[in-house]
């Protein structure tokens, strides 16, 4: 028993200076305020990037796509990875559109296209 206390005391004192030193390297947390503009234009990217996706899910846009030899899933990650300036152009010739027109493949294909060939 006497031993086993004599080895423990080797151990107990590099143990408390350790705790010790852990005291002094503390780190502080700093928090800040997010405006609202900035979650605003987040919540808006993500909104024209789910509209893209959207459209890309259509059956008449992915057949568009296989005409023109590029593959949905190449078109889907070439959206995910774009700009907020790319995804805003993009949108908005989208929006532009009228609702109906036969066009708006066409015009969404030859975005996607010119954005992929130009990568």
């Amino acid at each position: 028993m006497q031993t086993l206390a004599r080895g423990a005391r080797h151990l107990v004192y590099p143990f408390v200076l350790l705790f010790l030193l852990m005291g002094f390297v503390s780190q502080t947390a700093v928090a800040g305020i997010v405006g609202t503009d900035t979650v605003m234009s987040e919540s808006a990217s993500a909104d024209k990037r789910a509209e893209v996706m959207a459209m890309l899910d259509r059956d008449d846009v992915r057949q568009k796509l296989v005409d023109y030899g590029v593959s949905p899933q190449e078109a889907q990650e070439r959206v995910a990875s774009m700009t907020e300036s790319e995804l805003a152009e993009l949108a908005q010739n989208i929006d532009d559109m009228p609702a109906g027109a036969g066009g708006i493949v066409l015009v969404l294909v030859l975005v996607i296209l010119i954005i992929l060939l130009v990568r």
